[in-house]
């Protein structure tokens, strides 16, 4: 079976000419693309406790702060984050509803994700896993970081931790600066 690999920014207008193609392989160079490099990469994750949060006001998950201080202001920072959580009834009379969201240092919400789970209210529960990612150019030499919020709708929404009973259900935070 063959493949062939799309660069990250995806394909441009230009099409892909078989002149273009060469041992079953476009390229980003062949396709007329500019491939940014990876200039630095960061990690972080959370080692602490379960980050819980009752309120619908977003609420930091504690002990996850990835940061990274861009080489140039034309840079692009490529921000991922995987969680794992759950949504509990935590008592309460409505099914329990939440969100998770990526954040910048200035409480930008780069990516969000609502988790809605149609169980039993009261105190059931329900184990939920995800990916936010943001690309984009902030135009800073100046440190940016980034983290998670958690907001609880109705019930209880929970962010694991990797201590304890719960090391493999790990939160992390990946940042790269992408050259421009």
């Amino acid at each position: 079976m063959s493949k062939t690999t799309i660069p990250a920014g995806g394909l441009s207008t230009d099409s892909v000419t078989t002149a273009k193609i060469a041992d079953d392989a476009v390229t980003a160079a062949k396709a007329g693309f500019s491939a940014g490099k990876v200039l630095q990469l960061v990690y972080a994750y959370k080692t602490d406790a379960s980050s819980v949060s009752t309120s619908s006001t977003v609420a930091d998950v504690s002990a996850l702060t990835c940061a990274i201080t861009p080489s140039s202001a034309s840079s692009y920072v490529y921000v991922s984050a995987s969680f794992e959580g759950q949504n509990y009834g935590n008592g309460s009379s409505v099914t329990p509803h939440g969100q998770v969201q990526l954040l910048n240092n200035s409480d930008t919400v780069l990516a969000r994700r609502q988790y809605y789970k149609s169980i039993s209210n009261n105190q059931h529960s329900s184990d939920f896993g995800g990916v936010l990612e943001a690309y984009y150019n902030p135009n800073t030499t100046s440190e940016i970081s980034f983290n998670l919020g958690i907001l609880a709708s109705d019930g209880r929404m929970l962010i694991y931790g990797t201590n304890g009973s719960y090391v493999d259900k790990g939160t992390s935070i990946t940042v790269m600066e992408i050259s421009a």
